[in-house]
């Protein structure tokens, strides 16, 4: 059988394996894999944060016996992030405002006392007409006797992904803004507090060598259009009644760009983003392309009954305020740690293939600070690839690139054989038109 003959079906089959390699080693775009990468770095530096008051309200319904009632306590979450290893974790100061201001607040003890004399007094008055039982609750979470029996204590918990909970101190607060507040002095009792509400906490916790992230110096260099992410915990996901409770400490990512550059009402400056950001997200960081911290979630865009987020419409804290409130306490953030040149280590490696070096330095950052679910899912990928690239996978790849050979030869062949033909059988063809006039013109004589 002619080789020439079938030139056609061998371009054809040439092309066909030549496009093999690309259907099977396709996979996510340059872009996608630097941005994995950038979020594995820092998500487990970021923490979620829980805000309690808890309440004992001591009562007399009447004229008997004094009860004693544990009201469900005032409970707030929002997101946080590692600024140094040694346990500075910084916030909204909104996230951390229930257990660092409302337990000096007479609208939480208000709301104490009346779920406490619902609870203890309700059930007692029980018969009485609606109107007449709402005024007798009402006057009994009025008495002076049951207001003045209210002891609150606060707790304030950062949660790290890995399981691990750490009580928390307030080392810098500012509130969040609020135009219709008076200007606030600090007062003795609850520390260093800033009167313009630029809405940013910093905390401690007693660990050390935890993970963290880097911090851009400021957020002057940021274009409009740039893309960037954040990463928290929003309420809606924290609380889904669909999803296990053992991914409550994996935290969520949006992705979006800087929408623009605005001005609060105290003329300060703030990040637009169209990323998507609700409760539970405040306190997140958003990281720019360079995988550092530009800002910090603050605010929402709501309807007007503010009970629905408009998304598209959201702000950051520049990371400057940040910066700006470490000074205060003279701290540094810094990102190096010994967990945090493992943990890159690993990203790093894996992103390069080099998956027995991923699986050393997981392995490292494991024995410094173990249990990130982040750091145990590397792991595991990286089992698996290796396996996959043993001897079996080897030999895979290697008929892949045998194959690929094969159809670049049998394509130069291809087109061998086409140049062969219009050089040699259109000539031909030619020749013997010429000859056959010659015999023609012979015959005429």
């Amino acid at each position: 059988m002619s080789i020439c003959r079938h030139g056609p079906m061998l371009i054809a089959t040439a092309i066909c394996w030549l496009a093999l390699p690309t259907w099977v080693t396709s996979g996510p775009s340059p872009g996608a894999i630097r941005l994995e990468a950038s979020i594995l770095r820092v998500r487990p530096a970021v923490v979620l944060i829980s805000s309690q008051v808890n309440a004992e309200v001591t009562l007399r319904c009447g004229s008997g016996p004094a009860q004693t009632v544990q009201p469900d306590p005032y409970y707030e979450t929002g997101s946080g992030f590692v600024i140094h290893p040694d346990g500075y974790i910084a916030t909204n100061g909104h996230v951390v405002t229930a257990s660092y201001e409302k337990r000096n607040d007479p609208t939480l003890v208000d709301d104490f006392v009346h779920t406490a004399v619902q609870k203890a007094c309700g059930p007692g008055l029980a018969r009485l007409p609606d109107r007449i039982r709402t005024a007798r609750l009402a006057a009994l979470a009025a008495d002076p006797r049951n207001r003045g029996q209210v002891q609150l204590t606060a707790d304030l918990e950062v949660h790290l992904s890995n399981g691990q909970t750490f009580p928390a101190e307030v080392m810098a607060y500012s509130p969040a803004l609020n135009p219709d507040a008076p200007a606030r002095i600090a007062r003795q009792d609850m520390g260093p507090m800033d009167r313009f509400g630029k809405d940013v906490a910093l905390l401690k916790i007693a660990a050390t060598d935890l993970p963290t992230v880097p911090l851009a110096l400021n957020s002057q260099g940021v274009l409009i259009g740039e893309p960037l992410f954040v990463i928290g915990y929003p309420g809606v996901v924290l609380n889904h009644d669909f999803l296990s409770k053992q991914s409550a400490l994996d935290a969520s990512v949006t992705v979006g760009r800087v929408s623009g550059f605005k001005t609060d009402i105290t003329n300060r400056r703030v990040i637009q983003t169209d990323a998507a950001i609700t409760w539970g997200d405040s306190g997140g960081p958003a990281f720019g392309p360079g995988g550092k911290v530009i800002g910090v979630a603050t605010f929402i865009s709501t309807t007007l009954d503010g009970d629905q987020a408009i998304q598209g419409f959201n702000f950051l804290i520049p990371v400057e305020t940040v910066q700006e409130f470490a000074r205060t306490i003279n701290l540094t953030p810094t990102a190096d740690s010994p967990f945090a040149r493992a943990w890159d280590q690993a990203v790093h490696s894996f992103f390069q293939q080099d998956y027995r070096r991923t699986l050393q330095a997981v392995e490292a950052a494991e024995r410094i600070r173990p249990g990130f679910m982040d750091v145990a899912q590397l792991g595991v990928k990286a089992r698996v690839r290796m396996q996959a690239a043993g001897p079996g996978g080897l030999a895979r790849r290697l008929g892949i690139s045998l194959m690929s050979g094969l159809g670049l030869g049998l394509l130069v062949l291809g087109i061998w054989w086409v140049a062969r033909r219009r050089r040699g059988v259109m000539p031909r063809l030619a020749h013997e038109d010429i000859r056959s006039e010659e015999t023609a013109s012979s015959d005429r004589e």
